[in-house]
């Protein structure tokens, strides 16, 4: 056999602490265990299989560590890739911000809902002196579908006609 260490001897080489290697040592198999004795004292260790065994176990950890970096790497470029993806989309008109798709139903239901709520009390004066059902039932069919029709011809984000939130609060 070559030369025999004590384990705190072949800290010293490795440039660990004692206890460090310890628990390295624990987690390995048989087969690559860092302190193997040398055969003529218990408490020595064949510093060539330490060292063979150590860089073994070094070279294995860091093709670990680029494998798992390469895993981030691809993730990250997947996520990057979605992103432009979501870019072009809302470039081309295909996506809109849900914020402005909310508030952009949210005016057109108050529109809708006003319109509805003052109905009765637009078309109640124009109606007392009629007597014929089918210009009552003319008059409040061309008012409900004014009011309907004013969600289909409701502007969506992206159009020319589309307004900003800053350029309704002016017109206000």
């Amino acid at each position: 056999m070559g030369l025999a260490l004590t384990k705190k001897e072949l800290a010293t080489v490795a440039g660990y602490s004692y206890r460090r290697l310890h628990d390295i040592d624990m987690d390995l198999p048989t087969n690559k265990k860092l302190f193997v004795p040398s055969g003529e004292d218990p408490k020595k260790f064949d510093l060539a299989l330490f060292v063979q065994r150590w860089v073994a176990y070094n070279k294995d950890t860091a093709e670990e560590e680029n494998e798992e970096l390469s895993v981030v790497k691809a993730q990250h470029e997947r996520v990057k890739k979605e992103k432009t993806e979501i870019e072009v989309a809302r470039m081309k008109g295909e996506y809109a911000e849900i914020t402005e798709v909310k508030r952009l139903w949210g005016n057109v239901a108050t529109i809708v809902r006003e319109r509805f709520v003052n109905l009765a009390r637009k078309l109640a004066p124009a109606l007392v002196m009629i007597e014929s059902a089918d210009k009552i039932e003319a008059i409040i069919d061309r008012d409900v579908r004014d009011a309907l029709s004013m969600i289909a011809n409701t502007p969506l984000p992206g159009e020319d006609n589309y307004q900003t939130s800053d350029e309704d609060d002016e017109d206000e």
